[in-house]
Protein backbone atom coordinates (compact mmCIF):
# COMPACT_ATOMS: atom_id res chain seq x y z
CA UNK A 1 0.00 0.00 0.00
CA UNK A 2 1.12 4.00 -0.72
CA UNK A 3 1.98 5.10 2.48
CA UNK A 4 1.68 8.67 0.94
CA UNK A 5 -2.03 7.31 0.85
CA UNK A 6 -2.27 8.05 4.84
CA UNK A 7 -0.30 11.27 5.05
CA UNK A 8 -2.23 13.00 2.29
CA UNK A 9 -5.24 14.35 4.99
CA UNK A 10 -2.74 15.19 7.52
CA UNK A 11 -0.92 17.60 4.63
CA UNK A 12 -4.35 19.00 3.34
CA UNK A 13 -5.36 19.67 7.56
CA UNK A 14 -1.96 21.37 7.87
CA UNK A 15 -2.51 23.62 5.06
CA UNK A 16 -5.78 25.03 5.75
CA UNK A 17 -4.09 25.32 9.57
CA UNK A 18 -1.60 27.74 7.72
CA UNK A 19 -3.97 29.68 5.96
CA UNK A 20 -6.33 30.61 8.37
CA UNK A 21 -2.91 31.58 10.88
CA UNK A 22 -1.95 34.34 7.74
CA UNK A 23 -5.34 35.63 7.46
CA UNK A 24 -5.63 39.57 8.82
CA UNK A 25 -8.83 40.92 9.87
CA UNK A 26 -9.84 43.77 7.82
CA UNK A 27 -9.61 47.34 9.34
CA UNK A 28 -13.27 47.62 8.56
CA UNK A 29 -15.16 44.65 8.38
CA UNK A 30 -16.66 43.74 5.27
CA UNK A 31 -20.69 43.40 4.96
CA UNK A 32 -21.46 39.92 5.33
CA UNK A 33 -22.44 38.16 2.71
CA UNK A 34 -23.63 34.38 3.53
CA UNK A 35 -23.42 32.06 0.13
CA UNK A 36 -26.14 29.01 1.17
CA UNK A 37 -25.51 25.67 -0.01
CA UNK A 38 -27.60 23.12 -1.25
CA UNK A 39 -28.03 22.30 2.54
CA UNK A 40 -29.98 24.51 4.39
CA UNK A 41 -28.33 26.88 6.77
CA UNK A 42 -24.99 25.94 5.82
CA UNK A 43 -22.49 29.28 5.29
CA UNK A 44 -19.39 28.98 2.29
CA UNK A 45 -16.89 28.02 5.42
CA UNK A 46 -18.73 25.31 6.45
CA UNK A 47 -19.50 23.46 3.19
CA UNK A 48 -15.80 23.85 2.91
CA UNK A 49 -15.33 22.00 6.15
CA UNK A 50 -17.69 19.38 4.66
CA UNK A 51 -16.01 19.31 1.46
CA UNK A 52 -12.56 18.87 3.70
CA UNK A 53 -14.28 15.99 5.74
CA UNK A 54 -15.88 14.36 2.73
CA UNK A 55 -12.33 13.90 1.24
CA UNK A 56 -10.68 12.55 4.37
CA UNK A 57 -13.38 10.18 4.34
CA UNK A 58 -13.17 9.34 1.02
CA UNK A 59 -9.22 8.92 1.23
CA UNK A 60 -9.23 6.98 5.10
CA UNK A 61 -12.06 4.66 3.52
CA UNK A 62 -10.36 3.82 -0.10
CA UNK A 63 -7.33 2.00 1.59
CA UNK A 64 -9.61 -0.10 3.89
CA UNK A 65 -10.86 -3.41 3.41
CA UNK A 66 -14.57 -4.15 4.27
CA UNK A 67 -15.85 -3.57 7.65
CA UNK A 68 -15.85 -6.83 9.61
CA UNK A 69 -15.36 -5.47 13.21
CA UNK A 70 -16.90 -3.58 15.63
CA UNK A 71 -18.79 -0.55 13.98
CA UNK A 72 -18.80 -2.30 10.46
CA UNK A 73 -22.34 -3.08 8.99
CA UNK A 74 -23.18 -6.14 9.32
CA UNK A 75 -25.41 -8.16 6.81
CA UNK A 76 -29.17 -8.39 8.50
CA UNK A 77 -29.49 -12.03 9.43
CA UNK A 78 -32.65 -12.81 8.16
CA UNK A 79 -35.04 -14.17 11.52
CA UNK A 80 -36.81 -17.40 10.14
CA UNK A 81 -40.18 -17.12 10.64
CA UNK A 82 -41.78 -20.34 11.18
CA UNK A 83 -43.99 -21.12 8.62
CA UNK A 84 -46.63 -23.35 8.42
CA UNK A 85 -46.46 -26.16 5.46
CA UNK A 86 -49.29 -27.11 3.70
CA UNK A 87 -48.89 -30.68 5.00
CA UNK A 88 -49.18 -29.52 8.77
CA UNK A 89 -53.16 -28.80 10.02
CA UNK A 90 -53.90 -26.83 13.87
CA UNK A 91 -54.73 -29.46 16.23
CA UNK A 92 -58.93 -29.27 15.95
CA UNK A 93 -60.07 -27.42 19.40
CA UNK A 94 -62.51 -29.97 21.03
CA UNK A 95 -65.87 -28.81 20.88
CA UNK A 96 -67.97 -30.21 23.70
CA UNK A 97 -72.18 -30.05 23.25
CA UNK A 98 -73.81 -29.04 25.64
CA UNK A 99 -76.16 -32.23 26.77
CA UNK A 100 -79.00 -32.30 25.56
CA UNK A 101 -82.01 -32.42 27.63
CA UNK A 102 -83.96 -35.99 27.68
CA UNK A 103 -86.88 -35.29 25.79
CA UNK A 104 -89.35 -36.65 28.28
CA UNK A 105 -92.73 -37.58 27.06
CA UNK A 106 -95.49 -36.00 29.58
CA UNK A 107 -97.19 -38.57 31.48
CA UNK A 108 -100.93 -39.03 30.48
CA UNK A 109 -103.11 -37.67 33.01
CA UNK A 110 -106.07 -40.03 33.79
CA UNK A 111 -109.01 -37.39 33.68
CA UNK A 112 -110.90 -37.43 37.25
CA UNK A 113 -113.67 -39.81 37.25
CA UNK A 114 -116.45 -37.63 38.11
CA UNK A 115 -119.04 -38.51 41.59
CA UNK A 116 -121.61 -39.61 39.25
CA UNK A 117 -119.27 -42.46 37.50
CA UNK A 118 -118.07 -43.54 40.94
CA UNK A 119 -120.93 -43.29 42.74
CA UNK A 120 -123.62 -45.77 42.48
CA UNK A 121 -127.33 -44.59 42.30
CA UNK A 122 -129.77 -43.54 45.21
CA UNK A 123 -131.22 -46.85 46.55
CA UNK A 124 -135.27 -46.29 46.58
CA UNK A 125 -135.62 -47.25 50.61
CA UNK A 126 -133.52 -44.22 51.49
CA UNK A 127 -135.71 -41.80 49.14
CA UNK A 128 -138.38 -40.33 50.78
CA UNK A 129 -141.15 -38.75 48.78
CA UNK A 130 -144.07 -36.28 50.11
CA UNK A 131 -146.77 -34.08 48.20
CA UNK A 132 -146.81 -30.54 50.08
CA UNK A 133 -149.83 -29.32 48.43
CA UNK A 134 -152.73 -29.41 45.77
CA UNK A 135 -153.04 -27.28 43.28
CA UNK A 136 -155.57 -26.72 40.62
CA UNK A 137 -155.57 -24.69 37.46
CA UNK A 138 -157.97 -24.71 34.34
CA UNK A 139 -158.76 -28.26 35.22
CA UNK A 140 -155.73 -29.79 35.97
CA UNK A 141 -154.47 -30.65 39.15
CA UNK A 142 -151.01 -29.99 40.50
CA UNK A 143 -148.69 -31.98 42.88
CA UNK A 144 -146.09 -30.18 45.04
CA UNK A 145 -142.92 -32.75 45.83
CA UNK A 146 -140.34 -33.00 48.13
CA UNK A 147 -138.01 -35.71 48.29
CA UNK A 148 -135.15 -36.48 50.87
CA UNK A 149 -132.17 -38.56 50.65
CA UNK A 150 -131.61 -40.45 53.88
CA UNK A 151 -128.32 -42.29 52.89
CA UNK A 152 -125.08 -42.49 54.57
CA UNK A 153 -123.16 -41.82 51.66
CA UNK A 154 -123.48 -39.77 47.94
CA UNK A 155 -125.71 -41.34 45.62
CA UNK A 156 -127.17 -40.98 42.07
CA UNK A 157 -130.61 -39.47 41.16
CA UNK A 158 -132.02 -39.09 37.67
CA UNK A 159 -133.81 -35.88 37.57
CA UNK A 160 -136.24 -37.23 35.64
CA UNK A 161 -138.49 -40.67 36.38
CA UNK A 162 -141.83 -42.02 35.21
CA UNK A 163 -145.01 -40.18 37.08
CA UNK A 164 -147.91 -42.18 38.15
CA UNK A 165 -150.92 -41.07 40.50
CA UNK A 166 -151.95 -43.91 42.55
CA UNK A 167 -154.65 -44.61 45.20
CA UNK A 168 -154.29 -46.27 49.00
CA UNK A 169 -154.44 -49.59 47.12
CA UNK A 170 -151.76 -48.79 44.65
CA UNK A 171 -153.53 -49.01 41.45
CA UNK A 172 -152.43 -46.94 38.91
CA UNK A 173 -155.09 -44.28 37.99
CA UNK A 174 -153.10 -42.30 35.24
CA UNK A 175 -149.72 -43.25 34.04
CA UNK A 176 -146.99 -40.45 32.22
CA UNK A 177 -144.29 -41.94 29.60
CA UNK A 178 -140.96 -43.20 30.45
CA UNK A 179 -138.27 -40.22 29.78
CA UNK A 180 -136.30 -40.57 27.03
CA UNK A 181 -133.11 -38.98 28.76
CA UNK A 182 -132.18 -37.64 32.24
CA UNK A 183 -129.68 -35.39 33.76
CA UNK A 184 -128.30 -36.77 37.15
CA UNK A 185 -127.96 -35.21 40.21
CA UNK A 186 -125.97 -36.36 43.20
CA UNK A 187 -127.10 -36.72 46.38
CA UNK A 188 -125.15 -36.48 49.87
CA UNK A 189 -126.85 -37.54 53.48
CA UNK A 190 -129.60 -35.41 54.46
CA UNK A 191 -130.23 -33.30 50.68
CA UNK A 192 -133.23 -32.22 49.17
CA UNK A 193 -134.70 -32.15 46.02
CA UNK A 194 -138.76 -30.45 44.78
CA UNK A 195 -140.78 -30.82 41.28
CA UNK A 196 -144.35 -30.90 40.56
CA UNK A 197 -146.49 -33.40 39.19
CA UNK A 198 -149.43 -32.33 36.57
CA UNK A 199 -152.54 -34.49 35.86
CA UNK A 200 -155.45 -33.96 33.76
CA UNK A 201 -158.78 -35.67 32.63
CA UNK A 202 -159.60 -38.46 34.94
CA UNK A 203 -162.53 -40.37 34.01
CA UNK A 204 -162.28 -43.45 35.66
CA UNK A 205 -163.22 -45.43 38.98
CA UNK A 206 -163.60 -43.45 42.27
CA UNK A 207 -160.49 -43.83 43.89
CA UNK A 208 -159.61 -45.47 47.36
CA UNK A 209 -157.96 -42.73 49.59
CA UNK A 210 -155.95 -41.38 49.81
CA UNK A 211 -154.56 -40.86 46.18
CA UNK A 212 -150.65 -40.02 45.73
CA UNK A 213 -147.92 -39.96 43.29
CA UNK A 214 -145.71 -42.35 42.69
CA UNK A 215 -142.20 -42.42 40.36
CA UNK A 216 -140.81 -45.58 38.88
CA UNK A 217 -137.05 -45.28 38.27
CA UNK A 218 -135.42 -46.67 35.37
CA UNK A 219 -134.34 -49.55 37.08
CA UNK A 220 -138.38 -50.51 37.66
CA UNK A 221 -137.91 -49.11 41.90
CA UNK A 222 -140.81 -47.56 42.18
CA UNK A 223 -141.01 -44.52 45.35
CA UNK A 224 -144.52 -44.10 46.22
CA UNK A 225 -145.03 -40.18 47.87
CA UNK A 226 -146.78 -40.06 51.50
CA UNK A 227 -150.45 -38.25 50.83
CA UNK A 228 -151.16 -34.97 52.88
CA UNK A 229 -153.41 -36.45 54.53
CA UNK A 230 -155.14 -40.21 55.04
CA UNK A 231 -158.42 -38.73 53.49
CA UNK A 232 -156.86 -36.73 50.44
CA UNK A 233 -159.15 -38.00 47.29
CA UNK A 234 -157.59 -35.55 44.80
CA UNK A 235 -157.84 -36.45 41.32
CA UNK A 236 -158.22 -34.28 38.15
CA UNK A 237 -162.22 -33.71 36.75
CA UNK A 238 -163.49 -35.21 33.70
CA UNK A 239 -162.83 -32.96 31.19
CA UNK A 240 -163.44 -35.40 28.29
CA UNK A 241 -165.23 -38.81 28.23
CA UNK A 242 -162.75 -41.14 25.89
CA UNK A 243 -160.18 -38.86 25.97
CA UNK A 244 -157.09 -39.96 27.51
CA UNK A 245 -155.90 -38.57 31.04
CA UNK A 246 -152.22 -37.02 31.39
CA UNK A 247 -149.51 -36.55 33.69
CA UNK A 248 -146.01 -35.27 33.79
CA UNK A 249 -143.58 -33.91 35.98
CA UNK A 250 -140.66 -31.21 36.13
CA UNK A 251 -137.03 -32.73 37.03
CA UNK A 252 -135.88 -32.81 40.10
CA UNK A 253 -134.32 -29.34 41.52
CA UNK A 254 -131.64 -29.57 44.46
CA UNK A 255 -134.12 -28.06 47.22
Amino acid sequence: MDPSRHDRPDRILDDWANVAHEARRPAIPPRRVTIRSGLPGTSILGAGLVAAALVVAVAWLGGRGPLTGVGGDPSASPVATPVATAHSSPTPATVTSAPTAALTARPTVAPTPSAAATTGPCRAADLHAFIIRWEGAAGQRIANLAMTYSGTSPCTLRAMARPQLVDRSGSILISGPTPSSSATLILAPSDAVTTLVQAGNYCGRTPDPPVTVAFVSSDGERIIATPTALTDATVPPCNGPGQPSVISMHPWTPR
